[in-house]
């Protein structure tokens, strides 16, 4: 009698231990997949971010492999120009002068990879291949953003700061712009503009200068269009996918 009322006990008390396992097999499941579900969702809010990021980045690129376009433009009809320095008007002469002059820079739209990486959630990427190549593509975008400054500290400093020099009258130079191609009221005019700089001989000290400095300048508007290019690239095929990731 004894030894089947202890036989029922045991039976009885591995039965509640079993189900209290099942049941904490069960809630752990329960919490891997919600945790797993918080996770995905975490991930698709990330990369859905870093692609609206770079796309903004690909809109900056496009905008300043554009600018260095035209700097090269302009600087090789100026050196066309110098080569046959035939009576042209003066405005053109000096418009493509004036898309010279700007620096090129690029700040990449880093925002959402900023928050992953400083929150320590680099690892919400799962997937190792992809996680590097974001990471790969924000190292090459900040060495773009110093190239560029570089390249635009060095022209500002070898032609900008030949043209704003004595033997150009910047005051009249900007107003003579300013009227035709701002379509601004004219400012206060000291002297009158004089374009016979731009008709000296190609042989003339000063031109000669100045052909130097607009070739260089030629030079890193050239460098900085490459470096670009592959920058966009870069953001198009990890546009790509990431956005194949997500499907």
């Amino acid at each position: 009698m004894e030894q089947n009322k202890t036989g029922k006990y045991l039976k009885y008390a591995i039965s509640e231990i079993v189900l209290v396992v099942i049941g904490i097999l069960i809630a752990l499941a329960i919490n891997n997949w919600n945790t797993s579900r918080i996770n995905n969702n975490l991930e698709k809010f990330y990369i859905e971010g870093v692609i609206n990021d770079i796309e903004t980045d690909l809109v900056n690129l496009s905008t300043n492999i554009s600018v260095d376009s035209q700097k090269v433009i302009s600087g090789n009809y100026l050196l066309n120009h110098f080569k046959n320095p035939t009576q042209k008007n003066d405005s053109i002469i000096l418009f493509h002068f004036s898309r010279l002059l700007p620096g090129t820079y690029y700040i990449q739209n880093s925002i959402v990879f900023e928050d992953i990486k400083f929150s320590g959630r680099l690892n919400t990427i799962s997937n190792s291949s992809l996680r590097n190549n974001i990471q790969r593509y924000y190292s090459h975008g900040l060495q773009i953003t110093d190239v560029l400054k570089e390249n635009s500290r060095y022209a500002r400093e070898f032609f900008g700061s030949h043209v704003y020099s004595e033997e150009f009258d910047i005051n009249s130079i900007l107003n003579e712009f300013g009227s035709s191609y701002a379509k601004s009221e004219r400012m206060v005019e000291v002297n009158s503009f004089d374009s016979q700089l731009f008709y000296k001989s190609s042989n003339d000290p000063i031109i000669k200068e100045l052909i130097n400095r607009i070739s260089i300048n030629i030079l890193l508007a050239q460098l900085n269009v490459t470096r670009l290019n592959i920058g966009k690239d870069y953001a198009n095929e990890l546009t790509h996918e990431l956005k194949n990731y997500l499907k």
